[in-house]
């Protein structure tokens, strides 16, 4: 072998590798638009917890209804912390509409749950909450919800 064929399969070699290395990089990292962190918390207006309840932000700017919906579950004082994918990731920061709903069991054998909120907080269009979620960490203004 001459020394420029053994010098060619060298440099074909470490181009192959970079390649694959810059290829593999190129799916690494995150996908879709950057989410940030946000905390919030839900009471009814003598400000008891309504623990257990479900939030859920509706995008204000999407058509698409396949947009992902960040949700979060309201703890016993109340707060929540807002996923899009995985727990605690946040939400793209924007406009949104709010909904709740506290889906318990009636206690009565194998009757379904219920929701224990009035059926219009269970509607973006009707339930009255808005949220503005900022580009980097947001802890929202309390929602009060009736029951």
């Amino acid at each position: 072998m001459t020394p420029s064929y053994t010098h060619r399969r060298a440099r074909v070699a470490v181009s192959f590798a970079l390649f694959t290395v810059c290829t593999a990089l190129t799916g690494c990292g995150q996908k879709g638009p950057v989410l940030y962190p946000v905390t919030g918390k839900v009471t009814t207006p003598d400000g008891k917890s309504l623990e257990h309840a479900t939030v859920v932000f509706h995008p204000v700017d999407s058509s698409d209804p396949s947009a992902v919906k960040p949700r979060g579950k309201v703890g016993a004082d109340g707060s929540f912390t807002l996923t899009s994918h995985t727990a605690g990731d946040g939400a793209v920061a924007g406009e949104y509409r709010v909904t709740v709903e506290l889906w318990l069991s009636s206690g009565k054998g194998d009757d379904p749950p219920v929701n224990r909120l009035s059926d219009k907080y269970a509607k973006p269009d009707s339930s009255g909450l808005k949220a503005t979620v900022n580009a980097g960490p947001t802890e929202l203004t309390p929602f009060t919800v009736k029951r």
